[in-house]
């Protein structure tokens, strides 16, 4: 196709220079003042934090006075005067280890400080460093959310081993509560019983029983990865529902935050997730949460204090309600579990059906019902053939083979459709405006060419939406397929090839000491090199209708799709080069059939 930089050209690449100019106007304007509306929500929430508890390591003191018990209402409280009692300054830590990950204990608090994944695919790039899921945030998992008399006034922890110990904590209202950490050999899971005692003459009531839960930063935050895209989410499932709700932390609006992360029904689980990772909390499910709340932070990322970064980490808060202990009785357990790992799809569905939704593969929901089958069998062909590339490529190729029908169609539709332009454009011209045509004359003579045109399409049986529909209906699939490449975990630090680790750009040799707008860092990246070429030759390839100015915008769609793509994790990038080498070589095969199949009508003797 020649090709000429008439007028059209220079509309069409006027129009993209008007809207990259606008984008790169619009959009410091736009994150400047969506900075400050986060900067105003970071005020807003520090001026409204709650004072710290009691139950705060560093905390001095604290006034309790007995709770009076439902056989005592409306009765004469006992009378007991209010003590001070001094609140326990210094922790003490120990740790538990399996294959898997270790994590470390705070025992004044009784939760999880710290949790590093020991796999090597979960270690950090640049420093080959254990991720730490979380440290010391604003949330600990297993932490008691902060209530009256719950506060420490003596600890004994007692180790069992690499993988449980007990945590003994006598709180100021007089309660004793035992911890029992566990660990499973081969999990993410952290197993501990609640083992609560009442050895004073009266019954206690704790007026807001809460477990609170870790939050996840962002991945690359966490990680330092150069993530694609990313997403938190708040993510909790009702008692009875099967279903997991999710909620953007996000959203500005603090009250609706508050909205939709607060749960007044019980609930069989709660859980922060970030795009590669996972924290959650099971209550037992013959005592689940009576309610859950969403809890968040403002953050800024590693190195960085300009409020266009600053972002929420979501936590949650499982609460049993008012719980009375009862003098000298039995104790009362609760057994909570909390998984904090990777969200690898095998173990993530081990967890339940409802856990599901924390995998949140697909930015739009409605393509998660597909995403989830293509990681599934994404690791069904890496068990098969023992690599992620290969999987990749084999997994591409039979989604391709899949739609051969349906691309076959619209492949054979749109060569019909080029075949029938000598006749489109004698009717256009018959039918061709002239400048001394009235308005009725002007519309007499487009209803004539619509009707002339339907006539045509039927006699030579031809759909002139024969090309688009089959692509239409092609291309949820290819979105779902692009975010299962895009989410997968199991991807990160797996090398093919050249490809160092396919959730990252392949990049070969030292990147340029600058970056470019929508690029980023200049690097050379070969699949995304071949990708782009292929493009422009399957553009070549493609049967056209005889528009120039659709031609010529179509020539210009690699070059878009590489400004767009040159910094794309090299699993993506891999998934798109296999998938248009199978376009050109499918759109091949249909030339050469079309061409045997006119072969073989011209052989046959015509009838007399």
């Amino acid at each position: 196709m020649n090709f000429k930089f008439d007028k059209d050209t220079a509309l069409i690449v006027l129009v993209g220079c008007l809207l990259m100019g606008g984008w790169l106007i619009y959009m410091p304007k736009y994150q400047a003042k969506r900075a400050a509306e986060y900067q105003k929500m970071l005020e807003t929430t520090q001026q409204n934090a709650p004072a710290q508890q009691t139950n705060t390591p560093g905390a001095t003191s604290a006034t309790v006075q007995p709770a009076v018990t439902d056989a005592n209402a409306g009765q004469a409280a006992p009378e007991t005067a209010a003590e001070t009692v001094s609140a326990l300054k210094e922790t003490k830590t120990f740790t538990l280890e399996n294959k898997l990950f270790r994590v470390t204990v705070d025992g004044l608090t009784g939760s999880l400080s710290s949790a590093k994944l020991l796999d090597p695919r979960y270690k950090l790039k640049d420093s080959g460093e254990a991720i730490e899921l979380f440290r010391d945030g604003a949330y600990r998992t297993f932490e008691l959310k902060s209530a009256p008399g719950l506060v420490p006034v003596s600890l004994d922890v007692v180790e069992k081993g690499p993988l449980s110990a007990e945590v003994v904590r006598t709180f100021a209202n007089g309660l004793k509560l035992t911890q029992t950490f566990a660990l499973p050999e081969d999990n993410y899971m952290v197993v501990c019983e609640y083992a609560w005692t009442n050895p004073t003459s009266a019954a206690v009531t704790v007026d807001g029983l809460g477990v609170r839960l870790a939050g996840l930063p962002q991945v690359k935050d966490l990680t330092g990865d150069k993530v694609y895209s990313e997403r938190l989410n708040v993510d909790f499932c009702k008692v009875g529902s099967g279903m997991c709700d999710s909620a953007d932390p996000q959203v500005k609006s603090q009250e609706k935050f508050d909205k939709r992360t607060t749960c007044n029904v019980p609930v069989a689980w709660i859980g922060s997730s970030n795009k590669y990772f996972a924290s959650l909390l099971f209550a037992d499910d013959a005592k689940p949460f009576a309610s859950a709340f969403g809890e968040r932070v403002w953050n800024f990322p590693a190195g960085s204090t300009s409020e266009k970064d600053l972002y929420a980490v979501p936590s949650m808060t499982g609460d049993f309600g008012a719980v009375t202990f009862a003098p000298g009785a039995e104790p009362v357990k609760y057994l909570l579990k909390t998984y904090c790992g990777p969200k690898e799809m095998a173990r993530i569905r081990a967890l339940g059906s409802s856990v599901m939704g924390v995998m949140h593969i697909s930015y739009y929901s409605w393509f998660e019902f597909i995403a989830r089958p293509m990681v599934m069998l994404l690791n069904w062909l890496k068990g098969l053939c023992g690599s992620y590339g290969i999987a990749i490529i084999l997994l591409t190729l039979i989604v391709r083979i899949l739609f051969w029908p349906v691309t076959q169609k619209a492949n054979s539709s749109m060569r019909r459709m080029q075949k029938l332009q000598p006749k489109i454009k004698e009717l256009q011209e018959k039918y061709k405006e002239s400048p001394m045509d009235t308005q009725d004359d002007t519309a007499r003579k487009k209803a004539e060419l619509n009707q002339k045109m339907m006539e045509l399409y039927r006699t030579e049986k031809v759909n002139p939406l024969g090309g688009c529909l089959p692509v239409l209906l092609q291309i949820p699939v290819f979105i779902a397929l692009y975010s299962a490449l895009d989410s997968a975990v199991e991807l990160r630090n797996v090398p093919f090839l050249w490809c160092t680790d396919l959730s990252r750009p392949d990049l070969v040799g030292p990147t340029l000491p600058f970056a470019l707008p929508f690029i980023g860092q200049v690097g050379f990246h070969p699949l995304v090199i071949a990708m782009t070429a292929l493009m422009v030759l399957q553009q070549k390839m493609t049967p056209t209708t005889g528009d120039s100015a659709q031609q010529k915008m179509m020539m210009l769609m690699p070059v878009i799709m590489l400004f767009m793509f040159y910094n794309l994790p090299s699993g993506l990038t891999l998934y798109w080069t296999v998938s248009q080498i199978f376009s050109i070589l499918q759109m091949k095969y249909g030339q050469f059939a079309a061409k045997r199949d006119e072969a073989r009508q011209a052989s046959k003797p015509q009838k007399a």
